[in-house]
Protein backbone atom coordinates (compact mmCIF):
# COMPACT_ATOMS: atom_id res chain seq x y z
CA UNK A 1 0.00 0.00 0.00
CA UNK A 2 1.76 3.33 -0.45
CA UNK A 3 2.35 5.33 1.87
CA UNK A 4 0.33 8.61 0.14
CA UNK A 5 -2.72 6.07 0.43
CA UNK A 6 -5.88 7.48 2.32
CA UNK A 7 -7.69 4.34 2.73
CA UNK A 8 -6.64 2.03 6.02
CA UNK A 9 -5.91 -1.71 6.05
CA UNK A 10 -8.84 -3.00 6.97
CA UNK A 11 -6.69 -5.03 9.41
CA UNK A 12 -6.54 -1.96 11.33
CA UNK A 13 -10.37 -1.38 11.31
CA UNK A 14 -10.59 -5.19 12.77
CA UNK A 15 -8.05 -4.38 15.64
CA UNK A 16 -9.69 -1.45 16.67
CA UNK A 17 -13.10 -2.84 16.58
CA UNK A 18 -11.84 -5.19 18.87
CA UNK A 19 -9.32 -3.62 20.89
CA UNK A 20 -10.88 0.38 20.82
CA UNK A 21 -8.34 2.24 18.95
CA UNK A 22 -4.93 2.57 20.89
CA UNK A 23 -3.29 4.68 19.01
CA UNK A 24 -5.68 7.38 20.19
CA UNK A 25 -6.37 6.43 23.49
CA UNK A 26 -1.88 6.74 23.72
CA UNK A 27 -2.35 9.62 21.84
CA UNK A 28 -5.19 11.81 24.43
CA UNK A 29 -2.98 10.31 27.30
CA UNK A 30 0.37 11.72 25.38
CA UNK A 31 -1.22 15.18 25.70
CA UNK A 32 -2.65 15.17 29.02
CA UNK A 33 0.75 14.22 30.55
CA UNK A 34 2.36 16.64 27.82
CA UNK A 35 -0.52 19.71 29.52
CA UNK A 36 0.46 18.37 32.92
CA UNK A 37 3.74 19.22 32.27
CA UNK A 38 3.70 22.17 31.05
CA UNK A 39 1.44 23.18 34.24
CA UNK A 40 3.79 21.81 37.28
CA UNK A 41 6.66 23.57 35.05
CA UNK A 42 5.09 27.00 34.53
CA UNK A 43 7.52 28.92 37.24
CA UNK A 44 5.41 32.66 35.69
CA UNK A 45 3.08 32.58 38.71
CA UNK A 46 4.12 31.71 42.29
CA UNK A 47 2.88 28.57 43.32
CA UNK A 48 -0.51 28.95 45.81
CA UNK A 49 0.73 27.97 48.85
CA UNK A 50 -2.00 26.87 51.72
CA UNK A 51 -1.41 27.42 55.14
CA UNK A 52 -2.94 25.20 57.35
CA UNK A 53 -5.63 26.49 60.05
CA UNK A 54 -4.41 26.61 63.88
CA UNK A 55 -5.44 23.70 65.81
CA UNK A 56 -8.35 24.99 68.49
CA UNK A 57 -7.04 25.79 71.89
Amino acid sequence: MPANDTAQAPIYETLVQEHGDVLATARKAAEETQQTAQDVLDFSTPPRVSVPAEPAS
